[in-house]
């Protein structure tokens, strides 16, 4: 009974120090978000956890976004911009994306048996709760009107669509200001006949020219997502046309030098068209019924030259306010590009370092990258970002280059951290639950203090292979000292420093030594590298006498009160007093 009852006591033990494990977060220096989606004039509050420090707040960019001193962020203007929470030396951040605006509605379709019939729809619209629009596309099938009084419930607020007359009809809801971005359309059907009308116009103005009579059984309906199209030159842009015959409708451009357009294969009751800017300038898209060209709609279309992806000396002009402008400095100089909302930065480097013709390091590419020196390499990596273009992205690396810096790059590029790999910012958890272990180590090039992140899993927090890996790391990248034997090659300030190669039974060895060495420097080196091997090499200094055999002969100098000591081929004999030659070849490697 005893044994059992110690066997069960040391399974519960086993089990609640797992689940203790389990259940303690990470005291690590953390955000609480690292990238949140907000509508323009909403906000939401970011948080920082691991630290007792006082937290400073800042905003990449104050027109897209602000932030308060308690971490609340306000979202001004569609973009894209960062939020910095900096704790002592530590800074994190968050990247906020601000949209124009969202608009759903209760119910997407209506159908009334007969005229008079009436249906409230609850209409949500974030963004903005000022010039809220609504249409329809033919008053003599439904009308549509605000509930009076009108009322905001938060996001809220009610219409009423009333039957007119038998036939179809498609209700439009948006911003007067986003009226191509942020709209939503409500079908209407009264009735059996399918007959279609009027093309859209809003509920107060309607600017489009077209043929009213609905007395024909042929006319269409006839709707562009936007009645207006702004694009570079080179740009492209895809308008959507919703049609209740898609077979019957055409379409011309009254410049085709100005503008190219092209349809793609309908769906339903929806086509998209690829419209492409040729040259600056405005032109007119219009859509019309074959059968009846008096029906139609005009798409006005402006072209200008600020195209995205290219590098300009000043500042572009946006095509629409959700184009963010990148910066790019270069040799004191700062260049600019335009971009589009969720652009995929490695165009934009590509563009850029194509321009410039430099490619710095640490860089997401689409194409292989220049080198800057025959040292460099690159890696390749799959683009696993839905938000960006697919294909194939390329990371130029220097020689001896930071395995964790290169995992950072990739993770936040694929915006997806793994696990059991080092990285040298805070990781995003998979799991609130997971560890994100700490360390640093020190830059043997600048002699600074780096940080080091691992996510460990919290279903396998392996302990032992958490060492492993910190300390493989630290000794990867600590700072190296002279004379010191290394069994892999440690980082060299290829400034001031080299790495001496040699080999021990088979096995690489390296020994740093500075470039400018003095001559007992040399002959410090080539007796530790002896110790080693056991092995004494021609035309090289030591400390102390070699042992000569048959056909060598040992030569002996002094320098200041050092006494030295060259192993010399007999042959060689008469260059003994050459004492700079031998200096020359103090270097740790044979010279046969």
């Amino acid at each position: 009974m005893t044994k059992i009852f110690r066997s069960l006591l040391s399974a519960f033990l086993a089990v609640f120090m797992v689940v203790s494990l389990m259940a303690v977060p990470s005291s690590a220096l953390s955000m609480n978000k690292s990238s949140v989606t907000l509508t323009k004039g909403y906000q939401t509050t970011l948080s920082v956890t691991g630290t007792s420090k006082t937290i400073t707040w800042s905003t990449g960019d104050k027109s897209i976004a602000t932030v308060n001193s308690k971490g609340k962020v306000v979202g001004k203007a569609p973009g894209s911009t960062y939020i910095y929470a900096k704790a002592g030396t530590n800074t994190l951040k968050c990247k906020v994306t601000v949209v124009a605006a969202k608009i759903t509605a209760s119910s997407s379709t209506v159908k009334f048996d007969k005229a008079g019939q009436s249906k409230t729809i609850t209409m949500t619209i974030k963004g903005s709760h000022s010039n809220i629009t609504a249409g329809t596309t033919n008053k003599k099938v439904a009308s549509v009107a605000w509930v009076k009084p009108v009322k905001w419930d938060g996001d809220k607020v009610k219409l009423t669509i009333t039957a007119k007359g038998t036939g179809s009809a498609r209700i439009k809801v948006y911003l007067k200001n986003y009226a191509s971005t942020c709209y939503k359309y409500i079908d209407v059907q009264v009735g059996d006949d399918d007959d279609g009308g009027d093309v859209w116009g809003s509920s107060s103005n309607n600017n489009n020219n077209t043929n009213n009579n609905n007395s024909s059984s042929n006319s269409i309906v006839i709707i562009p997502a936007s009645n207006n199209v702004n694009l570079a030159v080179g740009g492209s842009q895809i308008l959507q046309v919703y049609s209740t015959n898609q077979a019957n409708v055409a379409f011309s451009v009254n410049d085709t030098a100005i503008a190219s357009v092209t349809a793609a294969q309908s769906y339903n009751v929806n086509r998209n068209f690829t419209i492409k800017g040729l040259k600056s300038g405005k032109t007119t898209l219009r859509f019309y019924d074959k059968n009846n060209t008096k029906t139609y709609v005009d798409v006005a279309i402006v072209v200008n030259n600020s195209e995205y992806y290219v590098v300009y000396e000043t500042t572009p002009s946006k095509q629409l306010q959700s184009d963010n402008i990148v910066k790019i400095p270069y040799s004191n100089k700062t260049y600019y590009m335009l971009a589009p909302y969720n652009y995929d930065p490695a165009m934009v480097n590509t563009a850029a370092a194509q321009y410039l013709n430099y490619y710095p390091y640490y860089e997401v590419y689409t194409k292989i990258p220049g080198r800057q020196t025959n040292s460099d390499t690159y890696k390749t990596f799959s683009n696993s970002n839905v938000n960006y273009t697919y294909g194939s992205r390329y990371v130029l690396l220097p020689e001896n280059y930071d395995t964790a810096k290169y995992n950072t790059v990739v993770a936040k590029y694929n915006n997806y951290f793994e696990y059991w790999v080092v990285y040298t910012e805070y990781p995003t958890k998979m799991n609130q639950w997971d560890t994100v272990e700490q360390w640093q180590i020190t830059d043997p090039l600048t002699g600074k203090a780096y940080d080091r992140y691992l996510i460990v899993p919290y279903t396998n927090y392996d302990a032992d292979r958490i060492d492993d890996i910190k300390n493989q790391d630290i000794s990867d990248n600590s700072a190296y000292s002279y004379y010191v034997v290394y069994t892999s090659m440690p980082k060299v300030n290829s400034s001031s420093d080299t790495a001496v190669y040699f080999t021990v039974g088979g096995k690489s060895r390296w020994m740093v030594v500075p470039i400018n060495n003095s001559l007992a420097g040399y002959a410090k080196a080539n007796s530790i590298i002896y110790d080693q091997t056991k092995i004494y090499e021609y035309n090289v200094i030591y400390t102390s006498a070699p042992t000569a055999g048959e056909g060598e002969t040992v030569m002996k100098f002094t320098s200041g009160n050092t006494v030295y000591y060259v192993l010399l081929k007999k042959d060689d004999k008469n260059n003994q007093d050459s004492v700079f030659t031998y200096q020359n070849y103090a270097n740790g490697i044979k010279d046969d």
